[in-house]
Order: structure tokens, then sequence, then C-alpha cells
């Protein structure tokens, strides 16, 4: 076990909402170099500070999942004005932090998902609230999304934990996908980690590297939801290109470029960051230090 206390599995949560947001250069995403109109980089540096306290107590077990990740959510708003900083990544850190004590970075991913059965409506009530508060923006579809007005009274109605709910998420909802089936692509994440900053010694490449990484092989449901399926595609291949040109010739400047593409079109892989902050915290899980 490399986590030796309940402090340790909290610093390691919140550094690393605070190395993904500070990547650069990060195509697409709020970064140290840049904005966006309604989201600041200090905003992400609040909302990841302040999550420490709410981070110790899932560490301790200090309340459900569900709970937690309102928590979390209603606790960081009270320093910052933005709207879905970390939604997502308080659903996948929550449980992984919630677990830190069970050994390697595999065991956690597959006893988060084991936990998440446990779980009852009351904690998909508070997710459903916290996703209300965080306004954040989610893919449309049929049935219990978090944005429609019937939601809350079907899941009382039918009794649905939080495993459950996230059996019902389309294929294209990754978030789901970690949750329900132990975090393969947040452990497949943590293992480039390692391998990018073997590789460079440089722990902002290694995170610039993991994040375009996973976005050349994963759609960003996010993307899907603004711009639809055929241009989260079109984000997947142009991934993978410039991650073919950095390895030919090693030179960053071509993550910078299709940044400054994305930010053009307005396209924010913001699905593919919170998968990064999970591949970094099962990374420090497994011993990662710089």
């Amino acid at each position: 076990m490399v986590f030796s206390s309940e402090d340790d599995a909290a610093i390691a949560a919140t550094l690393s909402m605070l190395l993904e947001v500070s990547g650069n250069p990060k195509a697409g995403n709020v970064d140290r170099e840049h904005d966006f109109s309604d989201l600041r980089y200090e905003h992400f540096l609040a909302s990841s500070a302040s999550a420490y306290s709410v981070f110790r107590k899932a560490a301790a077990q200090d309340g459900s999942i569900g709970e937690l990740v309102l928590e979390a959510v209603k606790t960081t708003k009270k320093w910052h004005l933005a709207d879905n900083v970390h939604f997502g990544a308080f659903l996948l850190l929550i449980p992984l932090v919630y677990c830190w004590s069970v050994g390697k970075a595999e065991i956690i991913a597959e006893r988060a998902s084991e936990e998440l059965k446990k779980t009852s409506v009351d904690d998909s009530l508070a997710v459903l609230q916290a996703f209300r508060i965080s306004s954040a923006r989610v893919m449309k579809v049929e049935k219990l999304s978090l944005d429609s007005d019937e939601t809350a009274d079907q899941l009382i109605k039918n009794n649905i934990n939080l495993y459950d709910w996230m059996l019902m998420a389309p294929e294209e909802n990754i978030i789901a996908r970690e949750l329900k089936n132990g975090f393969k692509v947040s452990l497949k994440g943590k293992d480039r980690l390692f391998m990018f900053y073997d590789e460079t010694g440089d722990i902002n490449l290694a995170v610039v590297l993991a994040y375009h990484s996973l976005m050349s092989e994963y759609l960003d449901p996010l993307v899907i939801s603004k711009h639809g399926k055929s241009v989260a595609e079109e984000v997947r291949e142009l991934a993978g290109k410039v991650l073919e040109k950095y390895g030919e010739d090693g030179d960053i400047t071509h993550f910078r470029k299709l940044d400054e593409e994305f930010l053009k079109r307005n396209i924010n892989p913001g699905t593919i960051a919170d998968l990064t902050i999970s591949s970094i915290f099962l990374a420090f899980a497994e011993g990662l230090r710089f």
C-alpha cells in the first residue's frame, strides 16, 4: 500500500485535479495559459483546493458516496462563482478515494465499483442534486436523464441506486462505464502516465501525453452533447494524428496547434480531462512521484 493514511489519499486526489488543469498544452480545455469566457484556470484551482476536506471525509468513509459527491459540489461552490468545474471528476474520484486503503490501484478501482453496488436511492438523488447545482452539460438520453424533471420521481419509485443508474446509461457515457466496470480507462491512463513519465522525466509532459492518448481512443460525451458524434470522432482522429507527429519529432507545439483549433471551434473534451484526473490519482496510488 503506497498511501499510508487518509490524508495521503485526500492529498493525492487534490493534487490530481491540480496537475490536470495545469497540464499545458492540453487541447481544448482550460490550462495555465488560457481560460474560457465562463471558466478560468483559477476556478479550477479554487475547486481543487477546497475539495480537500471532502476527500478527507471520503477517505475515512464518513458518509455515503452520493452524499460526498453532493458535499464536494456544495463545498467547492463556496469558493468560486463558476458552473460545472469538477462534477465529473468528483463522480470518479470520490469512489476511488473511498477505497484507498484496499491495496494497489487495480484493487482500489475494482472495489470502488463494488462500493457503488452498496449505494441507495438516496445516493442517486444526491448526485442528481449535485448535477443541478453544477449546471453540467450531459448527453440526451430517453430514460432517467440528469436534466429531466421526472428523474427524481422515477429513481424513488423504482428504488434505483447509483450502480443501477449507471447500468442504464448509454454506451457513450464513459464516466458511467468507468463506475460500473472497474475504472478500466483510468487504469489504462495510469499505465500511460508511468510510461510517459519514465520516457520524459517531466510530469507536465506526461500528463499532456496521457490526456491526448486517452482522447485518441475514446469519444468524449461532452463533445458529443455539444457538437454531435461525428465531431467527437474527428476529435479522436485528430488527437491520434498529433500524437503520431509528436512521436516523430518530439515537438510539443503540435498539441498547441490542436489546442488553438479546438478553441476556435469551441470543442472542449472535458470528460477526457476528468478521466485524466482519475488516472493521475491511480498513478499516485501505485507510487508515481515526481
